[in-house]
């Protein structure tokens, strides 16, 4: 899986997650342990760039990118995914595009390198 991160969306990434040796590629929609959000209607919707400071299950796809970053998703997100994935930084907010349509325009950032506190459907959000 190939990915273009523009330099202003890297910066961005960079500056919310300094201690990341890794970052995901991930949803949030309840369905990961990184995902506090969720519910049916964010189901492949809703997607987040997670920084770890290891790699755990099932994030394990490594995702080549132009920026030689440690991107990696899982095989289950990479069905939400198309031709052309393009991780950008418009108006404040990381977008998450692919050639045939924006997946995400406000895409957010997880920083969970001191670990995740897991909150089972606590945060969840119905619909």
């Amino acid at each position: 899986m190939n990915l273009t991160i523009t330099d202003p969306a890297m910066d961005y990434i960079k500056k919310r997650m300094p201690d990341a040796k890794y970052y995901l590629l991930a949803t949030d929609d309840g369905s990961n342990q990184y995902s506090k959000g969720g519910g049916s209607c964010t189901v492949g919707d809703t997607f987040q760039v997670v920084g770890v400071s290891k790699l755990e299950a099932p994030y394990d796809v490594k995702m080549d990118n132009n920026q030689d970053a440690p991107f990696y998703t899982s095989k289950n997100d990479m069905s939400f995914f198309d031709k052309g994935m393009k991780i950008d930084f418009n108006h404040n907010w990381l977008q998450l595009k692919s050639d045939s349509e924006l997946l995400d325009g406000q895409m957010t950032t997880n920083d969970a390198t001191k670990g995740v506190e897991n909150t089972g459907m606590d945060g969840v959000i119905g619909c």
